[in-house]
């Protein structure tokens, strides 16, 4: 086994390891208790967790999915967690390997793991750990690329708040009620200052279809269930919009109509939202997924996320202009 290789391999026990941890800060954060006291306890009896309740995954397994002490059953959440953590730091380093660049991307990928656990769980997301995100961006960015990469993650942090604080305002404007968390905007400018002004427009357009093939779906059945049919033409319409988009009108006329129809759905959308339980669809996970998937693309393609030609590039092939 070469040196890589068994880097790698410890990579991934750390990252289960980690991975437990974030467990606890999803829960504690979302209570109010310390991350750090008291140990780790069951959230149902209470009792003092022993080491080997708390080996990632494993544990699991052995305690057959409930708790040793009051036999009651153990969230599925804590060894998905785990298992994705590991999956993530072990893709970092296979990706950056020995250098300070995987450090940062393990950490970016570890805060938004956290803040969609959060997001899905409650709808809340604590912005310090955003702040974090684009502070750590800003640093790697001038490492990475000098005072070049500075300014890239600069107006990126900026386009990136001014992109969701403006469809946020126009949201609460249609729905008369707030669309999005304070947070998403935090989490949107922090996304900008990590990977800069030229890959944001990619990743929130890969984390637009991540967000209309996983959440969406959840929302028009909501929509059906209230017979909210102006929302359901509408999203047939921007579904119809995006086929034609990639076959047959594969030029900017079609991205014309996408880009109406899309208009269209998101007002609907927008109008739809419940203004007494005023339920949204978190978003952070989408964000997430489209960071993913950006790093995946730039794995495959080798881009330099300073070159400011990636954008129009990467825009033409996703629409076969």
């Amino acid at each position: 086994m070469d040196l890589n290789a068994y880097l790698l391999v410890w990579v991934c026990v750390f990252g289960l390891c980690f991975g437990s941890f974030y467990n606890v800060v999803i829960l504690r954060s979302l209570s109010g208790e310390s991350i750090v006291f008291p140990p780790s306890k069951c959230p149902k009896c209470n009792n003092k967790l022993h080491w080997w309740h708390n080996i990632p995954i494993l544990s699991y397994i052995f305690l057959r999915g409930k708790c040793y002490f009051c036999k009651e059953p153990i969230s599925i959440q804590y060894p998905i967690v785990e298992f994705i953590t590991m999956v993530l730091f072990g893709f970092s380093f296979w990706k950056f390997g020995i250098s300070y660049q995987t450090l940062f991307v393990i950490i970016w990928l570890s805060l938004l793991l956290i803040m969609t656990g959060t997001d899905l769980k409650e709808n809340l997301v604590d912005c310090n750990l955003a702040i974090t995100m684009g502070i750590s961006g800003l640093l790697c960015s001038f490492l990475s690329g000098g005072w070049q990469g500075l300014t890239s993650s600069v107006l990126g942090l900026i386009v990136g708040v001014i992109i969701f604080e403006t469809i946020s305002r126009i949201g609460k404007l249609i729905a008369k009620t707030d669309v999005m968390g304070e947070a998403d905007t935090y989490v949107a400018g922090a996304i900008g200052a990590a990977f800069g002004v030229y890959n944001l427009p990619i990743i929130l357009l890969l984390g637009l279809f991540a967000y209309a093939l996983i959440f969406v779906p959840v929302f028009l059945y909501d929509k059906y269930k209230a017979a909210d049919y102006a929302t359901l033409v509408t999203s047939i319409l921007f579904i119809i919009s995006i086929i034609l988009c990639s076959t047959v009108l594969n030029n900017y006329y079609g991205i014309g109509l996408l880009f109406i129809s899309a208009v269209l759905f998101i007002h609907c959308m927008f109008k739809g939202i419940d203004k007494k339980t005023q339920r949204r669809l978190p978003y952070v996970p989408a964000f997430s997924v489209g960071v993913l998937l950006f790093l995946i693309f730039f794995i495959t393609q080798g881009l330099n996320i300073y070159d400011n030609s990636i954008l129009s590039d990467t825009i033409q092939k996703l629409l076969h202009i």
